[in-house]
């Protein structure tokens, strides 16, 4: 009688388990706090000039060197905006650790990056990830060593998350 009763608390202490961490929240591992900026600027380019505005802008990827300048994008004409729980929940489905292949964006358009996102662990910032959704244009800067980390090709199917 007591084997019984040892198995059947064994089983339940099993599924309680199975059932309590299988509906946990998926907590990403890669960064504990994502900051968004939005700008509405938007204009054709002058030739470079090696401005923090144009890099940030205009630039594809970010430098080591230069990435003290988007801790502050305010500085820029950007505003920081406040990511609510469903743009969140999608912001791990913009990743993957498999390269997708080259992208090319369509340079005949005006590439200027509107939308930011700052991803931060322990408070280091340790990612760039830049959208000019009217170019179909993104990108993705890793500072993270010995990690590979990509934009999917499809992320720019979470347009709808961002303000227009």
């Amino acid at each position: 009688m007591k084997n019984k009763l040892f198995c059947r608390s064994k089983i339940l202490y099993i599924l309680l388990n199975v059932i309590f961490l299988g509906c946990s929240k998926n907590n990403n591992s890669f960064y504990d706090k994502v900051v968004y900026y939005h700008s509405n600027f938007y204009m054709l380019p002058g030739p470079p000039d090696n401005s923090e505005k144009f890099e940030i802008y205009y630039s594809d990827f970010v430098e080591k060197k230069t990435k003290t300048h988007y801790k502050d994008l305010s500085q820029f004409g950007f505003i920081k905006s406040e990511i609510n729980n469903n743009f969140s929940d999608k912001i791990d489905a913009f990743f993957t650790d498999q390269n997708p292949g080259r992208y090319y964006p369509n340079y005949k358009c005006l590439n200027c990056y509107q939308d930011v996102l700052l991803f931060y662990k322990n408070n280091q910032l340790i990612g760039i990830a830049k959208f000019d959704f009217k170019c179909d244009k993104y990108c993705y800067t890793n500072f993270e060593a010995n990690k590979e980390r990509y934009l999917k090709k499809d992320c720019l199917q979470y347009k709808y998350l961002f303000k227009e």
